[in-house]
């Protein structure tokens, strides 16, 4: 996340993309003004994907805009882009919530997001190149390295999982299948973060990984998209067995 305090103006200072923090008093930082829309939209989806703000609960303008010193033009814009991912809801003059996932919106991201891996899989193993291979198989190392320091995934565990999906997604060498993939994994990254799911099922999901490093070392592309699709489905399976369906997603989305 490209953020730094508004007393360091050093570019050697900045927190690289992928690296939010917060400052030590537990509030985040200011934002310098650089690239202002991309960092506020960075800033605001963090907060929502780390649960600071919680689904159903109004974003709080003003005290943002404070907190983060900025103006409420730049806010509302990030707004605007956090409301087409399906993160947040515009209410009419009443500005916005924290968007409630209900379990059917949660499934269909699953089944959306296993349907648009399985249709890559095969043109990505079509156009690897060995480095890229060699990347999946050091994030599928790393992933089993993180899995074993723990009884319950990390979030490093979760984003080195959802970065696999994407360089498989990436391979396949169309952006919009990309773009759309993007968007609906950071809708169901949140749920990740947030949901218990059982030791078994974890056990699962790394042992599938394993054979889906080893389908992309062999380039077989026809068994990878068949696993990628029932990978997903898999997961959304693990995540229904710990719901409640009748309820909506902040009864267990908000811990």
């Amino acid at each position: 996340m490209a953020m730094k305090t508004a007393s360091s103006p050093s570019k050697s200072n900045e927190t690289p993309p992928d690296s939010p923090r917060k400052a030590e008093s537990g509030k985040r930082p200011q934002i310098v003004r650089g690239n202002l829309h991309d960092e506020v939209v960075t800033v605001l989806r963090d907060m929502i994907i780390q649960d600071e703000l919680q689904p159903g609960t109004r974003i709080p303008e003003s005290a943002l805009c404070a907190q983060l010193g900025i103006s409420r033009t730049p806010l509302r814009e990030a707004i605007r882009v956090l409301a087409s991912e399906g993160l947040v809801k515009p209410l009419p003059r009443r500005g916005a919530i924290v968007a409630e996932p209900s379990p059917d919106e949660i499934q269909g991201l699953f089944y959306a997001i296993g349907a648009i891996e399985s249709v890559c899989a095969q043109l990505a193993c079509a156009n690897f190149t060995e480095l890229e291979i060699e990347n999946v198989v050091k994030l599928h190392k790393r992933l089993v390295q993180l899995s074993a320091r723990g009884q319950q995934p990390s979030k490093d565990y979760f984003r080195t999982n959802q970065a696999i999906h994407q360089a498989i997604v990436k391979g396949a060498r169309n952006q919009f299948l990309a773009d759309l993939h993007n968007t609906l994994s950071i809708r169901i990254l949140r749920a990740r973060f947030f949901v218990d799911v059982s030791k078994a099922a974890w056990t699962r999901a790394l042992a599938e990984h394993e054979q889906i490093a080893a389908l992309v070392q062999r380039r077989d592309g026809r068994k990878l998209a068949e696993l990628l699709l029932q990978h997903m489905l898999g997961s959304w399976r693990d995540f229904e067995v710990t719901l409640d369906r009748p309820r909506l997603a902040r009864s267990y989305l908000s811990r």
